[in-house]
């Protein structure tokens, strides 16, 4: 049987929106995304489970994960034996943390190494936005290579092997809080401006190619001065409940910046201490999500997809 593991990650992380992401690890070891098993058998089997199992359409043919498998054995691997596929749905649906990324990365990670494929990179990787693209709407890879890959991604279409890992500071840690309701990604991305002017589009590029090069060069606390969304946030932070607040109360407590995760309704700090990232999570928890929501506190997830 092949066990495999996709993170949660945070798309767009603010100063690179649909080029930069971020894989998430919870400090205290919970394994933040999906899992996916593949297991020989007498006949094609799907099954999702997991605590967010529910929330996904009952018909088979519907479901992200059973829609890759039929793609893999049809156009990757015909000569793939029978199998039974397991969705452990982990991550909530609408959360803004690549829920639908997790599902899709775990899939195919899972069935190429059960049928010893051996896609490259680049394959896998394209492979994976094609699926992930049924329910963002568009192929994007901000959620896609840090999943698949860990750590922070600058990704896209014009860079080799779709993705560079790019350094951060080993001591910022990062609060995730998904306050317990979903927001749908096409509807998030509805709200968002067809153009940009020419000042907002050369300011945008310099703020992402400033940010990456002062990482690059492990000046980290300037970059940090520079990492603000004027793309995104300002049109989707009015479609999150306590986001407004959020933005004011948390910089008091410690966050260096604060941001939504993705398409949202999840937010997500940058801390410089541990003292600060759990004042901010103490905040959150009271203030920000409700009974079906969580919050952790996070450093980047650097393995990315993996073998359990």
């Amino acid at each position: 049987m092949i066990r495999i593991y996709a993170p949660a990650s945070i798309g767009n992380f603010a100063v690179g929106f649909d080029a930069l992401g971020a894989a998430l690890a919870p400090i205290d070891g919970s394994l933040l995304g999906d899992v996916v098993e593949v297991s020989a058998a007498e006949q094609d089997t799907f099954v999702c489970s997991g605590e967010y199992a529910s929330k996904l359409p009952a018909n088979a043919e519907e479901n992200l994960a059973y829609q890759c498998l039929i793609h893999f054995k049809a156009h990757v691997a015909p000569a793939m034996p029978t199998v039974k596929l397991e969705l452990k749905k982990n991550l909530p649906i609408g959360s803004g943390l690549g829920s639908s990324a997790c599902s899709v990365v775990a899939t195919f990670a899972a069935l190429d190494q059960f049928a010893k494929t051996d896609l490259s990179q680049e394959q896998l990787i394209e492979l994976m936005a094609d699926f992930e693209a049924i329910v963002s709407g568009g192929r994007h890879y901000d959620n896609i290579t840090p999943c698949y890959l860990g750590g922070l991604q600058l990704t896209g279409d014009l860079i080799p092997n779709k993705s560079i890992a790019l350094p951060v500071d080993e001591r910022w840690y990062y609060v995730a809080a998904f306050p317990g309701f979903s927001l749908n990604t096409a509807k998030a991305r509805s709200v968002l401006p067809t153009q940009l002017s020419m000042h907002d589009s050369v300011e945008f590029a310099q703020r992402l190619s400033a940010f990456s090069s002062l990482l690059l060069t492990g000046r980290f606390d300037d970059a940090l001065s520079i990492m603000r969304d004027e793309i995104a946030e300002p049109h989707r932070a009015p479609l999150i409940n306590g986001f407004s607040e959020a933005k004011h109360a948390l910089p008091e407590l410690g966050a260096e910046i604060v941001s939504i995760s993705g398409a949202g309704p999840t937010l997500f700090t940058v801390c410089k201490s541990l003292e600060a990232a759990k004042q901010c999570a103490a905040w959150l928890n009271d203030n920000y999500i409700n009974e079906h929501g969580f919050c952790h506190i996070c450093q980047l997830d650097q393995l990315g997809t993996r073998q359990l």
